[in-house]
């Protein structure tokens, strides 16, 4: 009976080894696709399995009901002999349970590690095309920003080119109808020239389109006529022009071939004309003769000689002498000669210089020789002789 019991037990033994083996195994498949398990998760399995291992030996050591009691003796050996071996076999089994462990232990970290190692490179790798995709996407993304910015800025500029083209057309068109025909010319500014004159020097006729008018043109062509110093033309819409002018006013003259040519203060020879005019005449200009004609001036010479010829009138017209001068001698500069043609004297004025005294000693020898033909000399030392009346004899 007890070899019996010793064979069903190493039978049971074997059974029970190889069981647990292959449950070992298939634990250990089983957490291979598990890498990441905690240490703590390990020993509560261990520790299930070993409970679980205990309860399977309690349940075969127990005897069956069924069974014939045996003797008081051989119950005992049977009982020491079945302890002694169910000892053994612990002890066995813990050290090979123990050495299982840890070559399992060892094994799971070496797969665990090794999964672990290639999921970070496939990650890597992975996160190398992912990357790549990023980017790709991103540069499709800013790509597709930049064409449509691209479409809407071609659309704008297309958008405001066509609106440009319809306001440009539409008020050409309204600019250019006949609601902008010049009904009235008027002019202002204007003394010795009409203004039927200006009118036909500047070109412009009654409906002609207000815009079509060439305003620096007929502004030049008004200024051919040397009584014109400054001239304008202004639109007033929608159907009105105005010639606005400043005129030449003529201050001297100059005989030329039995006719008389006006001159301005700036020497602008304005109109030759047969009729005199109650102006000073210069006589001793160098100004030639195939030069003397409206519109042109005086050489340069003249117009020196013309700033103190006008510094004269000025003194004498402040001392009430200035109508009463005829004819002014510019031959000389240093020897102006003024003739008083009503008071019956001709005056040696000298230089421009002291032009006020000399115009009070004219001024007092023509109240005490009214009427007496003579030369007045103040071209003289005024301070020490003052001036010399001389009697024509």
């Amino acid at each position: 009976m007890a070899k019996a019991a010793k064979e069903n037990l190493k039978k049971r033994n074997t059974k029970e080894e190889l069981f647990d083996l292959d449950n070992e195994i298939i634990i250990g498949i089983k957490t291979l696709p598990k890498p990441k398990v905690s240490k703590k998760q390990q020993k509560k399995k261990v520790k299930e399995k070993e409970k679980q291992s205990k309860t399977r030996e309690k349940m075969k050591t127990t005897p069956n009901k069924k069974m014939k009691p045996l003797k008081k003796a051989q119950k005992q050996e049977n009982m020491e002999e079945v302890e002694s071996l169910t000892s053994n076999f612990k002890q066995k089994k813990s050290n090979k349970k123990n050495v299982k462990k840890k070559q399992v232990i060892k094994n799971s970290k070496k797969k665990v590690q090794e999964p672990e190692e290639e999921f970070e490179l496939k990650l890597g790798i992975e996160d190398e095309s992912i990357k790549n995709k990023n980017a790709q996407k991103k540069k499709s993304l800013k790509e597709q920003e930049i064409a449509r910015k691209k479409r809407k800025i071609v659309f704008r500029i297309v958008k405001i080119a066509m609106l440009l083209f319809i306001v440009i057309g539409g008020g050409t068109y309204f600019l250019l109808s006949p609601f902008f025909n010049i009904k009235e010319i008027t002019a202002s500014g204007n003394e010795k020239i009409t203004s039927e004159e200006l009118v036909s020097l500047s070109g412009i006729l009654l409906e002609e389109n207000i815009f079509k008018i060439r305003k620096n043109g007929a502004e030049q062509t008004i200024k051919e006529n040397a009584y014109i110093e400054q001239v304008a033309i202004k639109r007033k819409l929608p159907d009105k022009i105005e010639i606005q002018v400043v005129e030449r006013k003529p201050s001297l003259m100059i005989t030329f071939a039995n006719a008389y040519v006006y001159i301005n203060n700036q020497g602008y020879m304005l109109e030759v004309s047969p009729n005199a005019l109650k102006l000073p005449i210069l006589t001793g200009f160098s100004t030639p003769e195939e030069e003397i004609r409206a519109g042109n001036r005086l050489c340069s010479e003249d117009l020196q000689k013309l700033e103190h010829v006008l510094q004269i009138i000025k003194s004498a017209e402040s001392n009430g002498l200035g109508e009463k001068i005829t004819k002014i001698n510019i031959a000389d500069k240093q020897n102006y000669i003024l003739e008083l043609t009503l008071e019956k004297k001709k005056v040696y004025l000298g230089d421009d210089s002291n032009l006020s005294t000399k115009m009070l000693y004219i001024v007092s020898i023509l109240e005490e020789n009214k009427d007496i033909e003579g030369e007045i000399f103040v071209n003289t030392d005024l301070n020490n002789k003052g001036a010399i009346f001389r009697k024509k004899i």
